[in-house]
């Protein structure tokens, strides 16, 4: 299956999901996050995501990482959609929020973490394949982003779905995922 395909057709699966479901998908999601081992984090970034598209709350593992890791420093993503590039800025307790283009919530303000610094970085999909790759919404911030960061840092992808088999139009700029978490297991690449 080729990027735009599978997008379609899964981002239609994932908005005909009804409330409940979604609620109960996202126990079993939590559940198996909690299963997994990382190292010490220190700094994670994550995102706001959109109910509007039936994304999964990863603010819920979020929380999970914060009692895990009491210091732990959680950063959004900011676009700058005329450079076709992002930034990670430090989530403050009290900070201000702005709806961007894509109607995504960015800290207005916080300090700018550089990419080298994330040890844990919570990626977002519509789908993935088995071997790791995600198909996002197509405008290619993240795989930009991810370039920039350590290949050490553990990339994380949240699929209320299983793994397609094969999605052929990757290219040299696609960034796999470490792990991906779905309501029944957990992939590792």
């Amino acid at each position: 299956m080729i990027k735009n395909t599978v997008r379609k057709e899964f981002l239609q699966r994932r908005m005909n999901i009804q409330e409940e479901e979604l609620q109960r998908l996202t126990a079993l999601m939590a559940a198996n996050f909690q299963k997994l081992t990382l190292p010490q984090v220190n700094y994670l970034l994550s995102y706001y995501p959109l109910a509007s598209r039936n994304e999964f709350d990863v603010s819920v593992c979020e929380d999970i990482l914060k009692e895990r890791h009491l210091l732990l420093r959680v950063a959004w993503p900011k676009i700058h959609i005329d450079l076709h590039d992002m930034e990670a800025v430090q989530v403050e307790k009290d900070g201000l929020f702005i709806k961007n283009k894509y109607n995504i919530l960015e800290p207005i303000a916080g300090a700018i973490i550089p990419p080298q610094h994330f040890d844990v970085i919570f990626v977002p999909l519509v789908a993935f394949d088995e071997r790791g790759y995600r198909v996002g919404y197509g405008k290619g911030y993240y795989d930009r982003y991810l370039a920039q960061c350590r290949p050490a840092a553990i990339k994380i992808g949240f699929s209320f779905f299983d793994a397609v088999n094969y999605i052929e139009d990757i290219d040299e700029f696609d960034v796999p995922l470490n792990f991906c978490i779905t309501p029944h297991r957990i992939y590792e690449f």
